[in-house]
């Protein structure tokens, strides 16, 4: 746990460390988790044992990490052993030889012993020094933003959030990654003025740019040049100078003031700029905020969210939308907009996807389509800050101290009101979140071949006096289809082309939806309510699979899913520490999906 009255940089050394160690133990064979009493086991008989990031329930355990290039190993306190993979630990660490006492080491430190083992890094100097570059720079975000008030203390804890404050409600980010906030190419002054958790506005730079030399697609009759002039009419702060640029016959961009300065750099863009094809309006308009994926913005007065490339690397990505995924979007929407669409809604009326039906983006002289500067419309149903909402992500991030959460100040909320322990809310509340959220994600797979790419940042869960009522799926570029259920879909969506979208075996879906839904999403929410005293693991993990065997006894097209969720003796789940530490752009450099995933055991299939 974090101890209190500790400096913003201690808290953030031990924020960082726990989404370091979590990441690195789900990845390096050279670590385990043993008793305390264990410890006089001797170090070097720990070497070489593969690292579940699960534990049993009893108190007393410790983290060891094997650093055979130093003939050590780190040894770290665990203050909650997780069956799930969501641990916390007690700091400091302390590097344990054969032949010397322990010795007390801090984060950074630890990080930098960590990128020089050989046997994690292959002795490879160049990344190592780019990792650790970026391990430190996620450390200084979050001493910054822990350095700066948080939410309100009413927020979760008096009242539900609105749709803003949900996504500002993660601080600290990936809760599973070795740089969880590091953000190549922004300056801090960036992130303190465009990134979500600061709560700032920003007015959107408009530029105008002549037709034939924009690609544009839309999923309906509006094309996406009319959604864009539409979206600068309803401004009722945008200058007149603007709105009639896009009376003259050019076609208005929304541009995001970071990435419009960034471009006004590229030779591309500036020989558009030269010829009079391109204008630069100004910034003007109605403040927009950042969503927690920070490339997604919003505005209460907007019909429209936007999702726009940014020219920086995230975590794991390159931030720039490529025009394949564009399409993809297009396609989900027309999907979703016919009759398959309807009987969903029918069907799970509390299951909602954001379309992203348009987007707009630039072309260079010669014709070739700009990704740098795609601009993507997604659904807003949260306009005017209502209905009350939160992403899972937020929801889940533990808190400073180490305990807390957002979604524990919602059961201690509920708890007051009906006079209830909170143990039992969160038992409630957790069978609440099964079946609004986890059940119509599954139902979908297994009926209608469609897999959402459901992490926690991309699940939004509609709340009603604290209760989960409602889930808003967000990613239709991320988006995939069930092979199997091909023709199926093409004979319900004759005009939707299917080839534009993810395809997956059934197989590997499963393993898919077994990573973004169960290991990254679930999990998250058992570890937090674990983690702050709320509910037992083991018990949680029980009423999970309870909704899976109810799942598994309907008649189902395809339980493939479903069965390997309760059978299958180890989960995949994706190698956020190693993609990291390879400085691999997941958005360019992998093509199968799976292929740094690493296999964790199943406590579905012990429960």
């Amino acid at each position: 746990m974090i101890e209190s009255r500790i400096s913003s940089v201690e808290a953030a050394l031990q924020i960082s460390a726990r989404a370091f160690l979590n990441s690195l133990l789900r990845e390096y064979a050279g670590c385990r988790i043993e008793p305390v009493e264990a410890s006089a086991v001797s170090p070097g008989e720990t070497a070489g044992v593969a690292a579940p990031a699960v534990a049993a329930r009893e108190a007393g355990w410790r983290a060891l990490i094997a650093l055979p290039g130093r003939d050590s190993h780190i040894a770290v306190g665990v203050a909650h052993a997780s069956r799930v993979g969501y641990l916390s630990f007690q700091l400091p660490l302390h590097e344990l030889t054969e032949t010397s006492a322990p010795r007390p080491i801090g984060f950074m430190e630890f990080a930098t012993l960590v990128a020089a083992e050989p046997a994690i890094g292959n002795g490879d100097g160049g990344r190592a020094l780019t990792f650790l570059r970026r391990v430190l720079d996620s450390v200084a975000n979050i001493d910054d933003v822990l350095s700066r008030p948080g939410p309100a203390p009413a927020v979760f804890g008096q009242r539900d959030p609105s749709f803003i404050e949900g996504e500002r409600a993660l601080r600290f980010g990936h809760a599973v990654h070795p740089t969880p906030r590091s953000r190549d190419q922004f300056t801090r002054e960036d992130s303190r003025r465009f990134a979500a958790e600061y709560g700032h506005g920003f007015a959107l730079r408009w530029w105008a740019a002549a037709p034939e030399f924009v690609t544009q697609g839309a999923s309906g009759a509006t094309p996406a040049t009319g959604l864009s002039a539409a979206l600068a009419a309803g401004d009722a702060a945008l200058a007149p100078q603007v709105k009639a640029a896009g009376g003259d016959g050019r076609v208005l961009l929304p541009m995001h003031p970071w990435q419009a300065s960034r471009l006004a750099l590229e030779p591309e863009i500036d020989a558009l700029f030269r010829a009079g094809l391109l204008t630069d309006l100004g910034a003007s308009g109605a403040p927009w905020y950042a969503t927690s994926s920070l490339r997604s913005i919003y505005a209460p007065h907007a019909d429209w969210m936007l999702k726009v490339s940014l020219s920086l690397r995230l975590t794991n990505s390159e931030r720039i939308i490529e025009l394949h995924e564009c399409e993809r979007g297009v396609e989900i929407d027309k999907l979703l907009a016919g009759g398959l669409g309807e009987r969903l809604a029918s069907r799970l009326p509390t299951f909602q996807v954001l379309g992203e039906p348009a987007y707009l983006a630039l072309k260079s002289l010669d014709g070739r389509t700009l990704p740098a500067t795609t601009v993507v419309f997604r659904a807003n149903p949260f306009k005017h800050d209502g209905p009350p909402a939160a992403m899972l992500a937020g929801l889940c991030e533990i808190y400073a101290d180490g305990r807390g959460s957002a979604l524990g100040d919602i059961l201690l909320r509920l708890a007051e009101q009906e006079g209830a322990t909170a143990a039992a809310v969160a038992q409630r509340w957790f069978d609440r979140f099964l079946q609004v959220v986890v059940a119509p994600l599954l139902i979908v797979q297994a009926d209608y071949g469609l897999l959402f790419g459901a992490h926690q940042q991309n699940i939004v869960v509609g709340l009603a006096g604290g209760w989960p009522v409602k889930l808003y799926f967000r990613d239709c570029q991320g988006t995939g289809y069930v092979s199997e259920f091909l023709p199926q879909l093409a004979h319900d969506a004759p005009g939707v082309r299917l080839d534009a979208g993810h395809l997956f075996a059934s197989a590997q879906a499963a393993q898919l939806a077994g990573y973004y839904l169960m290991a990254n999403s679930v999990f998250a929410v058992i570890g937090t309510l674990a983690t702050g005293g709320f509910a037992d693991e083991p018990t949680l993990v029980a009423h999970l699979r309870e909704l899976l065997e109810e799942l598994s006894a309907r008649p189902l097209r395809d339980k493939t899913c479903i069965d390997y969720l309760l059978h299958s003796p180890t989960l995949m789940s994706k190698g956020n520490f190693m993609i990291c530490f390879r400085n691999v752009n997941e958005n360019t450099d992998v093509i199968d999906p799976l292929a740094g995933y690493v296999a964790l055991p199943n406590p579905i299939a012990r429960a």
